[in-house]
C-alpha cells in the first residue's frame, strides 16, 4: 500500500488502453447516457459529428477503471474532495484506441489534521498521442501510521 509520503509529485504513468466498438458505444449510451449522438447510429450520422461519438461519461469510466486497476487500488485512497475540471477535447469514435494516462500535479497537508494529505490528480485518455478527455481530481489520501 502507498501512503501519502509515499506519492511524488510529477510522477507519471500510462495505465492501459482500450479500444471502443460502436456496439461498446451505443450500449452504454442506451443505458446512462441516451444522447442521440451516442446512441443511434442513423440519427448520429445527420449530427454534427457525422457519426456515433462515445459519450465523455463512457471515455471518463474506461479511464478510470484503467486508473483503478493499475495505480489507484494500491493507494491509501479515502476517495476524492472534487473534481476540479473535466475536458473533452475530441470525439471518441468506434475504433479510437483510449490510451490512459495520469501525472501527480500537487500534494497538500491541511492544518486541520495529520491522517491525510490532498493530491492533486490529472487523469487522461488519449487517442493517436492526441488528449480526448483530462481530468483533475482532488484525491484524499491516508498518511503512514493513520491506522
Amino acid at each position: 500500500m502507498r501512503y501519502f509520503e509515499d506519492l511524488s509529485v510529477g510522477a507519471s504513468d500510462t495505465f492501459g488502453e482500450r479500444t471502443l466498438t460502436e456496439a461498446e458505444i451505443v450500449a452504454f449510451a442506451e443505458k446512462w447516457d441516451p444522447q442521440r449522438f451516442h446512441a443511434d447510429p442513423d440519427a448520429a450520422a445527420e449530427s454534427i459529428h457525422g457519426g456515433v461519438i462515445a459519450s465523455g461519461l463512457h471515455t471518463i469510466a474506461v479511464a478510470m477503471r484503467h486508473w483503478v486497476d493499475a495505480w489507484l487500488s494500491d493507494v491509501a485512497n479515502r476517495g476524492a474532495r472534487y473534481i476540479q475540471r473535466v475536458e473533452f477535447d475530441q470525439p471518441v469514435r468506434p475504433g479510437d484506441t483510449l490510451v490512459v494516462r495520469g501525472e501527480l500535479l500537487e500534494k497538500t497537508v491541511p492544518d486541520h489534521t495529520d491522517a491525510h494529505g490532498y493530491a492533486d490528480y490529472e487523469l487522461s485518455a488519449h487517442v493517436d498521442g492526441e488528449p480526448a478527455m483530462t481530468m483533475v481530481t482532488d484525491l484524499v489520501v491516508r498518511r503512514r501510521g493513520d491506522d
